[in-house]
């Protein structure tokens, strides 16, 4: 369990991290400034076997590659839920079971078995014209996870 260094966190700032997540990243809170930074984990892994020497980057980088650094070295950051723990599957078959009607619901279920299921439910979201309901849906979802995360952590927020 951290205990919160900084006064607070932006909600947002949380979110945005979880709504960009990808397999080549991670993002993590600085607990002392309450930014959200995504490093490389190439350049984390680099960092953790070679903390002295210094990869040759290209300037662009040179920024990721001190945060990367102070991960490694120091306790002041906190990782972000991962991809992995927000279940974006779960977060689709819990709206598919909210929506009011039969046909539409049935439907949705049925888009989220099989090859390519992410692609089959959004185009029977699209299908049905409830995109903006997804979106909301998801939206709250991601919301509740920065949340939960921030209580489990005690970080404060706003």
């Amino acid at each position: 369990m951290t205990v919160s260094r900084m006064s607070t966190v932006l909600l947002k700032d949380i979110i945005d991290a979880l709504e960009m997540q990808f397999d080549e990243s991670s993002s993590f809170l600085d607990l002392d400034t309450g930014r959200v930074e995504t490093v490389s984990n190439d350049l984390l892994r680099e960092a953790d076997e070679s903390v002295d020497k210094e990869p040759d980057l290209p300037v662009w980088q040179k920024e990721e590659w001190q945060i990367a650094k102070r991960i490694v070295l120091t306790d002041r950051f906190q990782q972000l839920p991962t991809k992995f723990d927000v279940h974006e599957w779960a977060i689709m078959q819990e709206f598919s079971t909210s929506v009011a009607s039969d046909r539409v619901r049935q439907d949705l279920l049925k888009s989220l078995h099989g090859a390519r299921a992410f692609r089959h439910f959004k185009d029977t979201i699209r299908r049905h014209q409830i995109e903006s309901a997804w979106f909301e849906f998801r939206a709250e979802a991601l919301r509740q996870i920065a949340l939960d995360w921030c209580e489990e952590h005690q970080i404060r927020w706003q």
